[in-house]
């Protein structure tokens, strides 16, 4: 879709009538946004035409759906007939609107055709919208839908625990937090017991490279590998007999039937869930309707932190490369005190997903469910009717607070209605009233399972998913065209592979020494470029083996590889691949020194400080070396200069005491001692001067060889000119 996202018409705040399209620049949603309103006030309408805009501009989505309504975004039908709509019709709202299941088919189908006409859209632009992206309803847990393999998440990650430890601590934490609560076992993170013993527990593990299954998890309970918790002997910290409780309460867990469907199905691979495996944006709808409340929070908490670790592995950017949309947030992230576990992961997520490009939108029926900390973080607010005086006090405070006028926000308020929202974003100039277009999908309300089953076995990328994680026996991996060989690269130890291509190369950029890097891209699109448009993975080349897991499903590779072939890769690496290789790099702005690609902001703080701050340092210190030569030898003028003052008193004392005597009429000497003293005070204040140079030049130094890593700055940086070197390519299969 060309230009921004068409949202509706602007709503003139006199006669309530609506005008002018209204678009909202997708960029916009870096700084976030808030949709808010009761029941009944189109809140969730919009919520769905904002995600088709976005879909419809190639912009990912993973969507959690505490209630069921979002998988209404797969309902899109572009022969807008009573025939499509017939199965998705309510047959008890029709029995008591007093019509069959056919005729109110008929008439939804009218509806819509009629509505979205007047709104300039039409079955051409849903059937463009539907081809834009791909959609799986995800249904952890069950397998009404795409059952998702949560428990998954024990496996050890990838590339080693220290090079993200502070992300895989939070995923350790929600994975814990999620088990405990399982159980009804109390789960503070800082404070639990049973939730310190276990973190520790998978943290090792991990440290050692290794997987943990619940069982694994359960032996370890039973068998600690360690004798001491903190500066505890384990049996003080927790004794014996309590991790006895927990082994019992984690394997009655595992026991029960019903637990079975929490270890099944894809696994939770974020970077899958954004894009499908032909290179289009996914729309992943993670449905936890279905669920306990303890259940949705590790589900939620465990996603939202999966989606942080992959955010922090990406490139910095400024364009809006992927959002996350929750629908009623309702208890997930309440004012203090409350910490529910999903509350860490979502205000990091507001706080920085922005540098990486991914925007987060949240959704609720009251702002007072809302951390105030999260709502000074949200950019763009859709405000619609509110139900309590308290509600609407609350979002006029925030208005206000963002610098607009008390009446303005009261009038707006006043003129919101059913679709008709206050629009409020930093970006435009001003706030205004928003009525929200016709959405393209059928907003048939919230599903059951067993209809999200239907919609399931309707969808072509579902039902890949589904067979994918489907028990029968799988065949062997497709040909592959000649030279390539089948090769393997065990990343998230599931069992669906999908191709990708392994490149290797070296590149150089100015000032940075050469440096040599493996990427996999996701095999897809309609030609050997399409596919480099795909998120990139740093691949370990030494992990690539001829063998892979047996029982592997195998995704298809795209059309184009048997026709293009190696001939067609190496073309589009060796037009493309430059491009694909500007990254984000700090500069220090007081060294001039320029970050090596992937190198941390504290790495490179490190390594600045322990260069002795470059250059620019190396100069001060020839200045400042300089100056405290010229500052010794002040000193020693100063200090001759005192001496030489005291002699001419004394002199001067001794010359003029026969005046004192009577013997002697005239006095001598003083004009010498005057001029002593003069010279004396210049030299002292020229000293002083030298000492606060001396000072400022020592605060410079100081300054170039500390290094504040806050003070380092971002930029990107291409290539050289030819910097760039091909090494080898292959065909991969990755699970």
């Amino acid at each position: 879709m060309a230009g921004g996202l068409y949202l509706g018409k602007q709503v003139d705040v006199e006669s309530g009538r609506a005008g002018a399209r209204l678009e909202l620049d997708p960029v916009d949603l870096l700084t976030h946004g808030l949709v808010v309103g009761m029941t009944g006030s189109g809140k969730t309408g919009l919520a769905i035409v904002l995600l088709e805009e976005l879909l419809g501009h190639g912009v990912p989505i993973v969507a959690i759906d505490p209630k069921g309504d979002l998988a209404n975004l797969l309902l899109l039908f572009d022969t807008l007939d009573g025939a499509s709509f017939e199965p998705w019709i309510d047959p008890g709202a029709a029995r008591r609107a007093g019509q069959d299941v056919k005729a109110a088919a008929t008439q939804a189908a009218a509806a819509w055709k009629k509505g979205l006409a007047e709104w300039g859209l039409g079955e051409k632009d849903v059937a463009a919208l539907k081809r834009s992206h791909d959609a799986v309803v995800f249904t952890p847990g069950s397998r009404a839908g795409v059952p998702l393999n949560v428990l998954q998440s024990l496996d050890a990650p990838q590339g080693g625990f220290d090079s993200a430890a502070e992300d895989l601590r939070d995923e350790i934490q929600s994975i814990v937090s999620g088990l405990l609560g399982l159980v009804h076992v109390e789960a503070d993170p800082l404070q639990s017991p049973p939730a310190v013993f276990l973190a520790s527990l998978v943290e090792r593990s991990w440290r050692e490279g290794k997987g943990l299954s619940l069982e694994g998890l359960i032996g370890a309970v039973a068998d600690p590998p360690f004798d001491t918790m903190g500066a505890l002997p384990l049996e003080t910290a927790f004794p014996r007999k309590e991790r006895q409780g927990l082994m019992m309460a984690l394997n009655n867990l595992v026991a029960s039937p019903s637990f079975a469907g929490w270890r099944e199905g894809e696994p939770l691979d974020v970077g899958r869930m954004l894009r499908a495996p032909d290179g289009r944006p996914r729309l992943s709808v993670v449905s936890t309707a279905h669920l306990s409340d303890e259940e949705r929070l590790f589900v939620t908490a465990l996603l939202l932190d999966k989606v942080k670790t992959w955010m922090r592995a990406q490139a910095g950017t400024t364009e809006l490369r992927a959002l996350v949309y929750m629908d009623e947030i309702f208890g997930y992230f309440p004012p203090h005190p409350a910490n529910p576990p999903t509350k860490r992961p979502l205000l990091t997520l507001l706080k920085q997903a922005r540098a990486q490009g991914v925007g987060v939108v949240l959704a609720t029926q009251n702002p007072v469910d809302l951390d105030y900390k999260g709502l000074a973080n949200m950019g763009a607010w859709f405000v619609g009717t509110l139900q309590t005086q308290q509600d609407r006090d609350r979002l006029a405070s925030g208005l206000q607070g963002a610098g607009l006028e008390p009446k303005a926000v009261e009038k707006m308020l006043s003129g919101t209605r059913k679709r008709v929202f206050l629009l409020h974003d930093v970006h435009r100039p001003g706030p205004c009233l928003l009525e929200s277009r016709w959405a393209m999908s059928y907003l048939r309300g919230p599903l059951t399972r067993e209809e999200i089953g239907r919609l399931t076995r309707a969808t072509p990328s579902a039902d890949a998913a589904r067979a994918a994680s489907a028990p029968a026996a799988p065949p062997g991996p497709p040909i592959l065209p000649p030279p390539f060989h089948h090769l393997y690269l065990k990343k998230r130890g599931g069992q669906v592979a999908s191709p990708h291509l392994l490149v290797k190369y070296a590149v150089r950029y100015k000032g940075v020494d050469e440096a040599i890097g493996v990427r996999a891209w996701p095999l897809g699109g309609a030609t050997p470029a399409d596919a480099l448009e795909a998120e990139p993975f740093d691949a370990d080349e030494a992990s690539v083996v001829a063998e892979g897991a047996t029982g592997l499903r195998y995704l298809d590779p795209p059309a184009w590889l048997a026709s293009a072939g190696a001939k067609g890769i190496e073309k589009a690496l060796r037009d493309r691949l430059d491009d694909k290789l500007t990254t984000t790099v700090l500069r220090d702005p007081v060294t001039k020194l320029v970050s090596r690609p992937e190198e941390t902001r504290e790495a490179f703080a490190a390594r600045v400080g322990a260069g002795g701050g470059g250059d620019v340092a190396e100069k001060l210190r020839q200045t400042l070396d300089r100056k405290r030569t010229d500052l010794a030898v002040r000193e020693q003028d100063v200090a001759g200069r005192k001496q030489e003052k005291w002699v001419a008193i004394g002199t001067a004392v001794l010359r003029n005491i026969t005046l004192l005597t009577g013997r002697k009429r005239t006095v001598t000497g003083v004009g010498s001692v005057l001029s002593k003293n003069r010279m004396e005070g210049t030299a002292e204040a020229r000293l002083e001067a030298l000492r606060a140079e001396t000072a400022d030049l020592e605060r410079q130094l100081a300054e170039a060889t500390s290094v504040d890593p806050a003070r380092l700055v971002e930029e990107s940086l291409a290539p050289v000119r030819g910097g760039v070197e091909l090494i080898r390519y292959d065909v991969i299969w990755v699970y």
